[in-house]
């Protein structure tokens, strides 16, 4: 009987090993590296830039070139007289179009945005958590530079995968000596092994303890794939680099990107709103005034 246990126990474990290669080597690193891209009509795009203008400005578009040398179509909002301008950045799985609407609550800054990786042209492009995507910020960053704006007066938006991305480019940044007005980040993602497991317990539940061995295989596959470091995707490890203005809002009740991960972040940048009973991407609408508020406070505290 004890033999039966013990061959039985060694088969499960085999099993295990096999499962977790074959889901970690196969399954797992196209679903990081090909985020869902929304599907937007021309019609549909049309009307946001419409909706967006009634703000006040008027949109051009630049080309430059971002992570990897890749083709970035950057809109910019141009305001009359602004303070500064403000660089948008959107979430995993969204784009451009699902966040640049925003810039309607701050009138008297410029806005630029784009979808990382231009991925709303070409969604064939993998989406890498921000090894390739924080040259993105950083040459939407030195095109707001070559049009006359001092990086002091250049600010940066960001949420989820945004958020997280904004920090590894403000180290980037700061590696180059500039020195940004500052950056508003509603629950960014503590680094990249991280981002996946927490992605997966979405999915798997208690099960995903699990998928460990499958999420260490996955991540290294997807670096490998798209040749990208996963150890240097850690927000978390640039935030405390980084001696930007920062501030952070989450909510206590967010699973994709836990509280205890946005407070590693916030250990060297302790301006810190935790909304209680707040998901994903749900603190800053839940306060009076919604994100417009929180962000208008952080400005007025930081003298613009």
């Amino acid at each position: 009987m004890l033999r039966f246990w013990i061959r039985l126990s060694a088969a499960l474990f085999a099993g295990w090993l096999l499962a977790s290669a074959g889901v970690g080597l196969w399954v797992l690193p196209d679903l990081l590296l090909n985020a869902p891209v929304p599907r937007r009509t021309e019609a549909f795009r049309v009307e946001a830039r419409a909706r967006i203008q009634e703000s006040g400005g008027v949109f051009t578009t630049a080309q430059v070139q971002g992570g990897e040398g890749r083709s970035l179509t950057l809109w910019h909002l141009r305001r009359p007289s602004p303070k500064g301008a403000v660089i948008f950045l959107h979430g995993f799985g969204d784009d451009i179009w699902g966040t640049l609407g925003r810039a309607r609550t701050l009138p008297e800054w410029d806005a630029v945005g784009f979808t990382f990786r231009g991925r709303d042209e070409n969604p064939s492009i993998p989406c890498t958590l921000g090894a390739w995507e924080r040259q993105d910020v950083v040459a939407a960053f030195h095109h707001l530079e070559s049009s006359g704006f001092p990086p002091g007066r250049i600010l940066i938006a960001g949420w989820s995968m945004g958020a997280g991305v904004a920090l590894l480019a403000l180290e980037d940044l700061e590696r180059e000596g500039k020195n940004p007005g500052g950056a508003l980040l509603e629950c960014p993602f503590q680094d990249i092994e991280r981002a996946t497991r927490d992605h997966l317990r979405g999915t798997l539940g208690p099960l995903e303890v699990l998928a460990r061995l499958a999420e260490k295989l996955a991540i290294e596959r997807a670096g490998r794939s798209a040749r990208f470091d996963p150890s240097k995707v850690s927000p978390a490890l640039s935030a405390g680099r980084v001696k930007c203005r920062i501030a952070l809002i989450t909510g206590d009740a967010d699973r994709e990107t836990p509280l205890d991960g946005v407070e590693k972040i916030a250990r060297t940048h302790p301006d810190l709103v935790v909304v209680h009973g707040a998901g994903h991407c749900e603190a800053s609408g839940r306060l009076p005034g919604g994100w417009e508020a929180w962000a208008r406070a952080r400005l007025t505290a930081w003298d613009f």
